[in-house]
């Protein structure tokens, strides 16, 4: 990062070169706030959509939410420029990532008051939403086009199995590798990782104990055209990315498994999880067909897809 600019208050680092001043960016900011209705909100943060010299933007704004994490930003940078800082190290290890334009933190003393991060948008759409236009698309296919229209879900599927590993290869754990965080970009489809403020990183490989809610994290939502077959060819794309055998794949499956159930009881509301097992309780509506236009339309990073909104709104 570039050494700040001090605006009152404010410090404000412009990230990428030829993303605007200090001042403009802090005009933003506070324009967005006080004027325009958020793309998405959560527990510690607000996500607002502008336009910036012709391209689509977005700028993440923090606010305090728990006595303990405000005790934290004493000792550590805010978690806008943790993005900034984790988006750059992701970048350079070669993990598609959307680049960070700027970033700016406000203290009083040592406790953060105010922080945002700006990037720029991906030129893709998340995972679930290509996933779910896929399986629309195959349901009104005559069978050669619906031949077709199976390979390529079994290639998004396997890639963003081997990505994740590849980013638990690196020494990596995401913070809340939810589907609206995981993108599928650019013409030859690469995996993108979103939402950084709670990533990590630690030596190469990451331990399983702490990589594993990772893919506990992903599981859980239900996604519209994905079966259980559909998820185990993720885990196995994971687990040929991780080296293992497949010993070793068959002995941390049951884990991921009863975790995941669990999490759809408690944070989904799924009483009756573990009676339903797996495959019933992971199961979406089967697509009908020549309804494509559902999906037709990509959301923001930041908006889940009307498929997995309702089971995103508690994050892990």
């Amino acid at each position: 990062m570039t050494d700040p600019v001090c605006i009152g208050r404010w410090r404000v680092w412009g990230v990428a070169s030829g993303s605007g001043t200090a001042d403009t960016w802090l005009a933003l900011a506070e324009r967005l706030a006080t004027t325009t209705t958020p793309c998405h909100r959560s527990k510690h943060a607000a996500t607002y959509r502008a336009v910036v010299d012709g391209r689509d933007v977005y700028l993440k704004r923090y606010h305090r939410y728990r006595w303990h994490t405000v005790v934290k930003d004493t000792l550590r940078p805010s978690k806008a420029r943790h993005v900034a800082r984790v988006s750059a190290v992701l970048t350079a290890a070669g993990v598609r990532v959307p680049a960070v334009l700027a970033v700016a933190e406000q203290r009083r003393g040592p406790v953060v008051v105010d922080a945002w991060v700006a990037t720029a948008a991906l030129d893709g759409v998340p995972v679930a939403d290509r996933l779910a236009d896929l399986a629309y698309r195959r349901a009104a296919a005559a069978p050669a086009e619906a031949r077709a229209l199976l390979v390529a879900k079994r290639r998004v599927l396997t890639a963003l199995g081997a990505a994740v590993a590849d980013l638990h290869g690196r020494g990596f754990v995401a913070g809340d590798l939810v589907p609206t965080n995981v993108w599928v970009t650019g013409a030859t489809g690469t995996i993108a990782f979103l939402d950084h403020d709670r990533t990590r990183r630690e030596p190469a490989p990451a331990r399983w104990r702490g990589a594993r809610r990772n893919l506990v994290q992903l599981n859980r939502v239900v996604l519209t055209g994905v079966v259980a077959t559909d998820r185990a060819r993720v885990y196995r794309a994971y687990a040929a990315g991780r080296g293992w055998t497949p010993a070793e794949a068959r002995r941390r499956l049951p884990w991921i498994i009863a975790k995941t159930i669990a999490r759809r009881r408690r944070f989904d509301g799924v009483a009756d999880a573990g009676e339903l097992g797996f495959r019933r309780l992971m199961r979406a509506p089967a697509p009908a067909a020549a309804t494509a236009s559902a999906v037709a339309t990509a959301p923001s990073p930041t908006t889940p897809s009307p498929a997995v909104a309702a089971t995103e709104r508690r994050r892990r």
